[in-house]
């Protein structure tokens, strides 16, 4: 008699730990793989950086092909999280480049260059296999940049958060250019910053212009 209690004790057990097994793999399967790689690139630091800045993140897993290279003039900074002598300034000049987009891995490759206008000075951000969200003809660009702050004597580099977004401009099923860009840098990593050149960690600057022309 007790070797069937015990019996029926164990198979309990193994039942429970079964339905509970069932339980917590359907629970993680049912977040989406926009939401994992959305998280992968901000964590709850980043998210309140994110938050100080205000930019829109368009989400959805229908984004549409937003290859090409564009270009943003005058590349504005409109928004900082801290005490910014560039907040309102006009740096200069942005090529925007989108190539080799991935509709099933929600991916594409980024790389913005920034000549600046007020002094001799340049920027690149750029990230392979960045994430890609959105839906109709909004969509949102995450990537963790490796970023390079090209002063002629000496280059900073630094690894950032940047996020864009915006509305493709379309007609005649054909790309004319990206409405309502914005695009936010979050420093995430300033390699102990050597030449004392570079902003904080967490700290990050919001860009933005009514409109990014397609370039020919």
């Amino acid at each position: 008699m007790k070797t069937i209690t015990f019996k029926l004790f164990i198979l309990c057990l193994i039942l429970g730990a079964t339905a509970c097994s069932s339980k917590d793999s359907d629970e993680s399967e049912t977040v989406s793989p926009e939401k994992k790689r959305y998280d992968y690139y901000v964590d709850s630091d980043m998210q309140k950086s994110i938050n100080q800045l205000g930019i829109i993140v368009h989400k959805g897993n229908t984004p549409p092909n937003i290859e090409g290279e564009y270009r943003i003039d005058p590349f504005r900074c409109t928004m900082s999280n801290f005490n910014d002598a560039l907040l309102g300034v006009n740096l200069g000049t942005a090529t925007l480049k989108l190539s080799n987009q991935n509709t099933a891995n929600l991916s594409v490759d980024f790389k913005n260059f920034t000549l600046y206008s007020y002094n001799a000075q340049n920027e690149t951000w750029e990230g392979k296999g960045s994430f890609i969200s959105g839906e109709g003809n909004k969509f949102s660009i995450l990537l963790h940049s490796n970023g390079e702050l090209d002063y002629g004597t000496y280059t900073a580099k630094y690894q950032n958060l940047i996020i864009l977004s915006g509305e493709l401009d379309v007609a005649n099923n054909k790309i004319k250019g990206i409405k309502n860009i914005q695009m936010a840098s979050i420093m995430s990593d300033d390699y102990q910053d050597p030449y004392n050149t570079l902003i904080s960690i967490g700290q990050g600057r919001l860009f933005t212009n009514n409109y990014a022309p397609l370039m020919q």
